[in-house]
């Protein structure tokens, strides 16, 4: 494959690789969380720690008439972040796969499950994964290009 057919597709490519790496991450976790108890303490500030959150940020909003609001919210998320990244150069294409990716993982687990599943505990935040870091990447390096530009 060419190097400019590559970097085309670069917001495919992000996204895949994200919604695989979460999906397997949270996939090992699960079943190591289950078989050693659902709190991992690794250090006296983290630790891997099984959460279904039902809610959206930090589990906020977690009422069950709210989960199908999620899921539609979700889908036109990544439904726009697909239509307008055609508009953009390869990094932000890049940043947008990364969100994209993230929104995709939270969505596989919530239609599979009816909740998120949240792992990495930092003591002194609410517990998150790693779909969750990967939006927040996305964003701040959208932006972050978006407002030095």
């Amino acid at each position: 494959m060419e190097k400019n057919k590559l970097f085309s597709n670069i917001f495919f490519i992000t996204t895949f690789f994200v919604v695989f790496f979460d999906q397997i991450t949270k996939f090992y976790i699960v079943n190591l969380l289950k078989k050693f108890g659902e709190n991992i303490y690794i250090t006296r500030f983290f630790s891997l720690t099984l959460v279904k959150n039902k809610g959206i940020v930090f589990g906020l909003f977690s009422s069950e008439k709210i989960k199908i609001f999620i899921i539609f919210f979700s889908l036109i998320a990544i439904f726009f972040i697909f239509f307008y990244t055609f508009k953009f150069e390869k990094y932000h294409k890049f940043c947008l796969g990364l969100v994209a990716g993230g929104i995709t993982g939270n969505l596989i687990d919530r239609i599979k499950y009816g909740y998120v599943i949240d792992f990495i505990n930092f003591h002194f935040f609410p517990v998150f994964n790693l779909a969750d870091v990967f939006v927040s990447i996305g964003i701040i390096l959208f932006f972050l290009k978006y407002l030095k530009e």
